[in-house]
């Protein structure tokens, strides 16, 4: 049998080496950028959907006002000193013909003008190719290196919105663009594409993690953690989602931390992708969180899950349900994940395929713990019988239902951590 744990801890330590930043390292303060926002003092008040999506006062509306004013670049010099609070910068300065001289003379291409948000990735892949800085001429190459220089090069300049979760953990959220709010759902499938956000913890400075990032980092941590590590780990989330809590996050362990803050950064990009739509379109958040959720089932070696060894694609590939056992820690979430065009990243298809095992798993809770899921039905307002997973994210984002939840949170936070908990331990699909 193979020592899936040795293997997951070096798999964790690889997770964050890969962000350019050795391990045990608290993140650098964050930057001044065009707003902050700290958790502590909404703590209590307001579930995180309210302050995300409040009109006025809302992570949204800052998101939305950010995008609206010009990005002027501060000089080389200036972009220097800040960068280092980015953990994949030499990661990007790998990328260029003259390494950490060729980021300089990018920006320092670019200092002083002021370019509308909209207009930066022009500036950006444009300077790249005329100076020919990069070490690639590669089209798609160019393009996601321009991407990804775009918001370092923005916040470093002032741009973007902080939230600070704790005092060690925080995220960074620059270039969405506001949406039509439903109004255009075609114009919003353009907007969807903007915007980039980064989690900094404990143990890492800023960074940007990929859906797949996010779930070998996660599914190793969930293997790895002890029930009681764990537990805690679902109370924070749900104290964040449900109170905007963030005081139990300086409990978890440095990876415990990692996670939750890769989450929250994920999190705030599609919630705020949804709100564009009015909430008609790209319910990504709640995937998110869904998949987060079944970590503590299908992380374990008793559990299932879909098996991704047939590759990503959504339309040549079925993944089917495996023994999660059958995978190395890090590869046990990643299933979950697809692109094509019958839905990618988290949604679509995948979506179908992952309420085909929360269903499974609901139903033997059902068996297992009938008043436990009969507590969150009651307390959610759910009728019986439904999609836990599913119907209680529904619920949390949900301009109808902020009330209910609100008043509810301490109640379902027990209800739902002990829920979740209740499946680590194995159960008899039907």
């Amino acid at each position: 049998m193979k020592s899936w744990k040795n293997l997951a801890s070096l798999a964790f330590s690889l997770f964050v080496a890969v962000s350019g930043l050795p391990p045990a390292l608290a993140a650098d303060p964050p930057l001044k950028v065009s707003a902050s926002y700290d958790l502590s003092d909404s703590q209590g008040e307001m579930t995180f959907f309210e302050l995300m999506a409040s009109p006025k006062s809302g992570i949204k509306a800052a998101l939305d006002r950010d995008h609206g004013e010009p990005v002027r670049v501060v000089s080389a010099v200036t972009f220097r000193k800040r960068a280092g609070n980015f953990a994949h910068l030499r990661k990007l300065e790998s990328r260029f013909v003259d390494g950490a001289d060729g980021l300089d003379a990018l920006v320092g291409s670019l200092a002083g003008q002021t370019i509308p948000v909209s207009s930066m990735y022009g500036r950006v892949i444009g300077a790249l190719k005329s100076q020919k800085l990069a070490k690639t001429n590669d089209p798609q190459q160019l393009s996601r290196l321009a991407g990804a220089l775009v918001p370092v090069i923005a916040i470093a300049s002032g741009k973007g919105v902080l939230v600070r979760l704790d005092d060690e953990n925080y995220c960074y959220n620059y270039g969405y663009a506001p949406g039509s709010g439903g109004a255009d759902l075609e114009a919003d499938k353009t907007s969807r594409k903007t915007g980039r956000s980064y989690g900094a913890s404990i143990e890492r400075n800023a960074y940007d993690p990929s859906d797949n990032d996010y779930l070998r980092g996660l599914a190793v941590y969930a293997y790895e953690a002890s029930d009681r590590e764990l537990a805690k780990f679902y109370s924070v989330l749900f104290q964040i989602l449900l109170k905007s809590d963030a005081s139990g996050l300086k409990d978890l362990s440095p990876a415990g931390q990692t996670v939750m803050s890769d989450f929250m950064a994920i999190y705030m990009a599609e919630l705020d992708r949804h709100l564009m739509t009015g909430l008609k379109m790209y319910e990504w958040e709640n995937a998110l969180t869904e998949i987060t959720m079944l970590a503590a089932y299908s992380a374990q070696d008793q559990g299932l899950t879909l098996d991704p060894r047939s590759g990503s694609d959504n339309q040549t590939n079925s993944r089917e349900l495996v023994s999660s056992g059958e995978l190395p820690p890090r590869d046990r979430l990643t299933g979950f994940f697809g692109v094509g065009t019958q839905g990618s990243g988290l949604d679509g298809r995948n979506k179908a395929r992952r309420h085909a095992l929360t269903k499974k798993v609901v139903a033997a809770m059902r068996e297992q713990s009938p008043e436990l899921v009969t507590r969150i039905e009651d307390l959610m307002k759910l009728e019986a019988r439904v999609d836990l997973y599913d119907f209680v994210m529904n619920r949390i984002n949900n301009f109808k239902t902020q009330d209910l939840v609100r008043e509810n949170a301490d109640e379902l936070i027990d209800a739902l951590v002990k829920f979740v908990m209740a499946t680590r331990g194995g159960l008899q699909l039907q």
